[in-house]
C-alpha cells in the first residue's frame, strides 16, 4: 500500500506490516479464481463477498473520487469489508491480475486456526492504525492550507510582467486583461486560475494582469498549490483548460494585431 501524497513513515511501516502478514493468512487457503485478469476501468464491487490478492498492477481505494490508498502487488483487499460494509470503492486505471478468494470460506478457515486468527487481528489492527494516521496527517495538511482573500480596484496591477512571484490566483469576481509589452493579448474570466506556471517553476511572469473592474481573488502560495494539485486531480484538469483557453485567446489576439498592422 502507498499513497500519491507524502505520508508519515510510520504509516508506510504499518502498511508494510500488513503485507508481510498476508502470505501466512492465505497459506493453504482455497483459491476461488487464480490469476484472474481484471480489465482496466472495471471497478471491483466491495460488497461482492470476495477477497483479492493482487498479483500484478495496482488498485485505487477511493472515497467520493479521492484516493484513500493505492494497493499494489502483495496487498490483500476486501477482507476488512467482510464483517462491516465499506464506504470506499475500488478502481483500477489499468488491467490488474489477482487471486480471488471466497470471503466467507476464507474467514471460516482463519477462525478455525488459532494462529491465523491472531494474525488477522494483527492485520486489521495495523490496517486501522494506518488509515487513522493517514486521516490525521491529511486533516492537518488541510488545516494548514490557508488561502488569502484579496481585492483589487479597477486599473490595479494584479501581476506585473517580468517580476518574480510565488502566488497563484483564482479570479472570484470581476474581470482582468492580459498585457504583454503594453499590448492587450487576452482576458481573465471569472473562476479562472492564473499565475500558476511562473509560481510553480520559479520563473518570471510572462505577462501583466490588470483589473478591468473591481476584482475579488483567492491567492495560494506555490507550495500549497502543489499540494492542492496532488490532492485534487480535478484542479489539474481545470488548470490545463484555463491555460489552453488563455493560449488560444492570446494567439487569436496576436493574429488580429498582425492583420491590423498589415492593413
Amino acid at each position: 500500500m502507498f499513497h500519491n501524497l507524502a505520508v508519515p513513515e510510520k504509516c508506510l511501516s504499518l502498511w508494510k506490516t500488513c503485507r508481510s502478514l498476508v502470505p501466512e493468512l492465505l497459506k493453504n487457503s482455497h483459491v476461488k479464481s487464480s490469476n484472474l485478469l481484471i480489465k482496466s476501468n472495471s471497478p471491483i464491487d466491495p460488497q461482492s463477498g470476495s477477497v483479492y490478492l493482487i498479483k500484478e498492477g495496482t488498485i485505487n481505494e477511493t472515497y467520493e473520487g479521492q484516493i484513500v490508498v493505492i494497493h499494489e502487488k502483495g496487498d490483500l483487499i476486501g477482507i476488512d469489508g467482510l464483517s462491516k460494509q465499506k464506504v470506499t470503492s475500488y478502481e483500477n486505471d489499468f488491467a490488474v491480475k489477482v487471486d480471488e478468494y471466497d470471503g466467507q470460506q476464507l474467514l471460516n478457515e482463519i477462525f478455525n486456526d488459532k494462529n491465523k486468527f491472531m494474525l488477522l487481528n494483527q492485520y486489521l489492527s495495523c490496517l486501522s492504525q494506518g488509515y487513522q494516521l493517514l486521516t490525521s496527517h491529511l486533516t492537518h495538511q488541510d488545516a494548514t492550507f490557508s488561502p488569502e482573500y484579496r481585492c483589487y480596484d479597477k486599473g490595479d496591477i494584479i501581476i506585473k510582467e517580468n517580476t518574480e512571484g510565488d502566488e497563484v490566483f483564482t479570479l472570484l469576481s470581476g474581470s482582468a486583461k492580459v498585457m504583454i509589452n503594453n499590448t492587450e493579448v487576452g482576458e481573465i474570466n471569472q473562476d479562472e486560475i492564473f499565475g500558476a506556471i511562473a509560481a510553480i517553476t520559479h520563473t518570471k511572469r510572462t505577462a501583466s494582469i490588470i483589473a478591468t473592474s473591481n476584482c475579488e481573488t483567492i491567492i495560494v502560495k506555490s507550495d500549497s498549490f502543489r499540494g492542492l494539485l496532488s490532492a485534487h486531480p480535478e484542479t489539474v484538469e481545470k488548470l490545463v483548460k484555463d491555460m489552453a483557453r488563455s493560449i488560444v485567446s492570446s494567439n487569436e489576439r496576436v493574429i488580429e494585431l498582425s492583420k491590423n498592422q498589415s492593413d
